[in-house]
């Protein structure tokens, strides 16, 4: 991590990692539906177990977690990345009640938004609503 060389403690973090390969599941190679689980799920445990420790020095911090509202709600031809943002929605909830639990001053927030036009999600389409432009 970058603060070890360029600067001091971190007291806000943003995990905002993602990747999708919006395949449909028998389509979908084994060593990409793990890396989906790398990078939008457990590279969220692993920056959290890096920078919470300073937190609680501190007695201060701010974890952001940004998952999807594929979180809670599937669609077709993404379940790693459903299941991946799902557990990024379960770790935030982990971390907080365990921050709650400890009495530390450290705050979490789980943002969920909607399927965004970044050419991320080309070729997802949702039954329910567009996405988002």
């Amino acid at each position: 991590y970058q603060r070890r060389v360029h600067g001091g403690p971190v007291t806000m973090l943003i995990n905002n990692a993602g990747i999708v390969s919006g395949k449909k599941l028998l389509d979908n190679p084994n060593s990409m539906m793990k890396k989906t689980l790398e990078v939008n799920t457990l590279a969220h445990l692993y920056a959290a177990k890096e920078f919470l420790p300073d937190m609680i020095k501190m007695n201060k911090g701010h974890i952001i977690t940004i998952a999807s509202m594929a979180s809670t709600s599937a669609i077709a031809a993404m379940g790693d990345y459903c299941a991946s943002k799902s557990g990024a929605f379960a770790i935030d909830e982990s971390i907080r009640a365990e921050i709650k639990k400890e009495g530390w001053n450290i705050n979490t927030t789980c943002i969920n938004p909607y399927y965004i036009n970044t050419g991320m999600f080309d070729g997802v389409s949702s039954p329910v609503f567009p996405i988002l432009d």
